[in-house]
C-alpha cells in the first residue's frame, strides 16, 4: 500500500512507520517538528525512517498538505499530526483548536479532492473527561470534555463521522490511553519519572499521587493499529472508534515504586494538589478492538518499564 502518514515524526507515527515499512508498504511522511517537545528527539526518529527505501519524508505543515505534490495514488491516510498535551492546552487554547481542529479538516479536505477512502486518525482517552466510568467503553456518551485537548478530539471524532456520511469516506479512530516506550514522548508521566530518579532530580506527583493511569505499550498500539488496517483493506464502507489501552491502571505512587525498584535507586518527590484538568482515574474497555481483531495484545507495564529504562539509559547516556 501507499501510506500518507501526517505527524510521522512523532512517537506512534515514527513506531507506525517502522511496522509499516517491514510490511513491504510505502510510507509518505508529513511533518514539520513543531516545538512541543524535543526536536532533535523527533529528528532522530526521521533520521531511523529515512534510512529504509520506501520512506519518503516532507518537511510541512498540515495546512500546506495540498502544496506536497505526491504523484503516486494514495490507499490510505494516517493521521496523527496534533498538538498533544492536556496541560498545555490550557494555556494556548486557541493553537489547540487550529492545529487539532482545522489540521484535520485539511486532511479530510484533502482526501476528499485525491479520492482517497480510508483514513486513520488518533483520537485519545481524553475525550472521556471525568465521566468516572471504568472501565470506559467506547459507547459512553463524550459531550463534557475538561480540557481543550479533549474537545478537539471530540471535534476529530464528529469531523470523521461528517464526511462518512456525506462524501463516504471511510475513518477508524483510535482512543489511546497514556501511551509509553522507547522514544516516547518526554513530557509524559513514565519518561519524567524514569529520567528524575536516573538524574536524581526532584518529580512532581499530582494529587499527592492518587491518582490512576491505564498505561499501554506503545507496540500493543501498532499491532492494533496495523491489524485494523489490513483487516478493513478490501472493506467498502466503514466508521469505527476503538479504545486501545491495557485494560489495567497503577496509583501513581505504586508507579513510582516500580520504577525506584528497577532502577535500585530512590526517587525525590514533590506531592502537589490535584490539577482539575486531569481526571482521578483512567481505564480502557477493549472489548471492541479484541473482537474485532480477535487480538489481545497486553505487554505487561514490568516489562514494558525494562525496555524503556534500557532505551532511555542508551539515548541519554545514563
Amino acid at each position: 500500500m501507499n501510506i500518507l502518514i501526517t505527524g510521522v515524526a512523532g512517537f506512534i507515527g515514527f513506531h507506525l512507520s517502522q511496522n509499516l515499512l517491514l510490511k513491504n508498504n510505502n510510507i509518505i511522511g508529513v511533518d514539520n517538528f513543531t516545538k512541543s517537545y524535543d526536536v532533535l528527539l523527533k529528528k532522530n526518529r526521521i533520521k531511523i525512517l529515512s534510512n529504509k527505501k520506501k520512506f519518503v519524508f516532507y518537511n510541512k505543515n498540515i495546512k500546506d498538505i495540498d502544496k506536497i505534490k505526491i504523484k503516486n495514488k494514495i490507499d490510505a491516510i494516517i493521521h496523527l499530526a496534533a498538538e498533544a498535551g492536556v496541560r498545555q492546552s490550557l494555556d494556548n487554547p486557541y493553537h489547540y483548536i487550529d492545529q487539532n481542529i482545522r489540521n484535520t479538516i485539511s486532511v479530510f479536505e484533502f482526501a476528499k479532492r485525491r479520492k482517497i477512502k480510508k483514513i486513520f486518525y488518533a483520537s485519545s482517552s481524553s475525550v472521556y473527561g471525568d465521566k468516572a466510568i471504568y472501565p470506559s467503553k467506547e459507547k459512553i456518551e463524550i459531550n463534557q470534555p475538561i480540557s481543550i485537548y479533549g474537545l478537539t478530539k471530540i471535534s476529530n471524532e464528529n469531523i470523521a463521522h461528517y464526511y462518512f456520511k456525506i462524501f463516504n469516506i471511510n475513518s477508524v479512530g483510535f482512543r489511546f490511553f497514556t501511551v509509553y516506550g522507547p522514544y516516547g514522548r518526554p513530557d509524559m508521566a513514565i519518561l519524567i519519572f524514569i529520567k528524575a530518579i536516573l538524574q536524581k532530580k526532584f518529580l512532581n506527583l499530582n494529587n499527592y499521587g492518587k491518582n490512576y493511569r491505564d498505561f499501554t505499550y506503545v507496540s500493543d498500539v501498532v499491532r492494533y493499529f496495523v491489524d485494523c488496517m489490513y483487516l478493513l483493506k478490501k472493506k467498502r464502507t466503514f466508521f469505527k472508534i476503538f479504545n486501545i489501552g491495557g485494560e489495567s491502571n497503577i496509583k501513581l505512587t505504586s508507579l513510582v515504586k516500580k520504577i525506584e525498584k528497577k532502577l535500585k535507586l530512590k526517587a525525590k518527590i514533590r506531592y502537589k494538589p490535584k490539577i482539575s484538568l486531569d481526571p482521578l482515574s483512567s481505564l480502557a474497555d477493549t472489548t471492541s478492538i479484541r473482537k474485532f481483531t480477535n487480538k489481545n495484545y497486553k505487554t505487561s507495564l514490568d516489562k514494558g518499564l525494562e525496555i524503556t529504562i534500557k532505551w532511555l539509559r542508551d539515548y541519554l547516556k545514563l
